[in-house]
C-alpha cells in the first residue's frame, strides 16, 4: 500500500501564499482516492483545521534560518542544518513510498532541505514540483548550491506546463524523459466555499464533467403548468442528442404534499423516456428528503447559479422575475419565452427568445425543438467566457488533474 508524503516548510495555510491552495487540493484528492497521506510541516504549524480530514500532519520539519542561503550563499554551519533535517526525515518519513516536494529543489534558501532529502537513506520515489520558470545551469565547484542543478536518483521533475519542460530538464542536466507535466487545479468545491449540499451534489452527479448546467428555481405545484419545466427538459434532451453532457437542477420548493411528490416522479419518468436520466435531472427536494422539500436556502441557490452556464426559462407569466435576474448575475446564456414580453424589459437584446409552444403536432414539435437546440448550441459555443468556464470545470478540477496527471506518476 502506498503512503504519499507532501514535504513542505509551511507554518500555516496562509491564503496569500498561493502554493498552499495547490497543496490543499492535492491533499483533498489523495484522501478522496484512499491514499494514506502525510503532510510534513514545521512544528509551529497552526492551521490544522484547514488541512483536509484524513491527512496525517507531522510537525517535524526543523526550522532553519533561510536568509543565509539566498542566491549562492551558504553559512559555515550548513552541514549542521542538513544533518538536523536528514535525521528528522530518516526518523519520521521511513514509511513514505512517494514524496511530493514543492520547490524544495528549486528555491535557493531551501538548500538544507534539498540536500537532506538527497542524502537520506529513504527509498521513496520523489516528485519535484517546480512552480517558477527554470534558469540557466551554472557551473559550480565546491558549492553546495550545485545540488540545486542535479537530479537526485528516483526523482521526476514536475512542471506546470509544456512550454519550458525542456528548459527545466536542461537546468538539472537531465533528459526530457525525466520531466512530467501536472497542471494546477482550481476547483469550485475548494475555491468558492460552497454549501455542503452543493458539494455533495457536485460529487454525486459529476456536475463538473457536464457541458451544460441549467439551474431552475421554482415552486413544485406550478413547475409544469406555470414554469414550463417540461419544455426545458425537452430542449435539454435535444442538446443531449447533439452530444452535450447536460444537467438540469430543479431547485423545487413546496414539495411536501404527496401530489407534488407524485408529479416529480411522473416528470422524471417522462424525462427518462426522452433520454434525460436521473443523472441529468435533479430535484433538490428528493435529495436528503425531507430536508429540502420546503425549499433550499438563498446561499444554495446562489452557489448553484455560480456553477451554471445556461438558463432556459419557458415560464408562461412573469412580472419582474428574480430568477431571471439571478441567472443574469451568474452570466448565463439566456433562452427565454418569446411569448412573455415582460422578460425583454430586463434581458433586452442579451438573450435568445424562443416560442416554446410553436407547434402542436408531436413530430413537428420534436424537429422544432431540435432546431432550437442547434440555435442555442451555436450561441453557447461562441461565448468564450462560458467555454473557458466549461474547460476549467471539465479539465482543471482536482479530480481530473489527479486522475489524469498525478496518480499515474505513482505507478510508472
Amino acid at each position: 500500500m502506498k503512503t504519499i508524503g507532501v514535504y513542505t516548510t509551511f507554518y500555516s495555510f496562509d491564503a496569500a501564499y498561493s502554493l498552499t491552495s495547490v497543496v490543499r487540493d492535492q491533499l483533498q484528492a489523495l484522501v478522496k482516492y484512499k491514499y494514506k497521506t502525510v503532510l510534513f510541516v514545521l512544528p509551529s504549524f497552526k492551521d490544522d483545521k484547514l488541512v483536509p480530514e484524513g491527512v496525517e500532519i507531522r510537525k517535524v520539519i526543523p526550522q532553519i534560518i533561510l536568509e543565509p542561503y539566498k542566491e549562492l550563499r551558504y553559512p559555515d554551519h550548513w552541514k549542521e542544518d542538513v544533518r538536523k533535517v536528514k535525521e528528522m526525515l530518516e526518523k519520521n518519513a521511513s514509511d513514505i513510498t512517494d514524496m511530493i516536494c514543492h520547490d524544495i529543489f528549486f528555491i535557493d534558501c531551501y538548500l538544507p532541505y534539498n540536500i537532506a532529502l538527497r542524502e537520506s537513506n529513504l527509498k521513496c520515489n520523489i516528485y519535484a514540483w517546480t512552480h517558477s520558470a527554470p534558469s540557466s545551469r551554472p557551473q559550480l565547484d565546491n558549492n553546495p548550491h550545485a545540488n540545486r542543478f542535479v537530479l537526485p536518483p528516483r526523482t521526476k521533475l514536475v512542471y506546470l506546463n509544456h512550454y519550458q519542460d525542456n528548459d527545466l530538464a536542461e537546468m538539472y542536466g537531465a533528459w526530457i524523459k525525466n520531466v512530467r507535466i501536472v497542471h494546477n487545479s482550481r476547483d469550485p468545491r475548494m475555491f468558492w466555499d460552497l454549501d455542503p449540499f452543493v458539494n455533495k451534489l457536485i460529487n454525486k452527479y459529476g456536475l463538473l464533467e457536464k457541458d451544460i448546467i441549467c439551474v431552475y428555481p421554482l415552486s413544485t405545484p406550478r413547475m409544469i403548468s406555470g414554469k414550463g419545466l417540461d419544455k426545458a427538459i425537452k430542449l435539454l434532451s435535444k442538446l443531449k442528442e447533439l452530444n452535450y453532457k447536460v444537467c438540469l437542477i430543479a431547485l423545487n420548493a413546496h414539495a411536501n404534499a404527496e401530489r407534488d411528490k407524485n408529479q416529480i416522479r411522473q416528470t422524471s419518468i417522462w424525462a427518462s423516456d426522452r433520454g434525460i436520466l436521473n443523472t441529468d435531472l435533479i430535484f433538490s427536494s428528493m435529495e436528503d428528503a425531507p430536508a429540502y422539500e420546503a425549499g433550499v436556502s438563498p446561499k444554495i441557490i446562489s452557489d448553484f447559479f455560480r456553477l451554471s452556464n445556461v438558463f432556459i426559462f419557458p415560464t408562461t407569466s412573469e412580472n419582474c422575475s428574480l430568477v431571471l435576474l439571478e441567472a443574469m448575475m451568474a452570466g448565463n446564456l439566456l433562452a427565454l419565452n418569446k411569448q412573455v414580453p415582460s422578460l425583454r424589459e430586463f434581458a433586452g437584446d442579451n438573450a435568445l427568445y424562443f416560442d416554446f409552444n410553436y407547434r402542436d403536432d408531436e413530430k413537428e414539435n420534436e424537429r422544432y425543438y431540435l432546431d432550437l437546440a442547434k440555435i442555442l448550441a451555436s450561441q453557447f459555443e461562441q461565448q468564450k467566457p462560458l467555454q473557458a468556464k466549461r474547460n476549467l470545470f471539465n479539465n482543471f478540477n482536482f479530480d481530473a488533474v489527479f486522475k489524469r496527471q498525478i496518480e499515474p506518476l505513482f505507478y510508472e
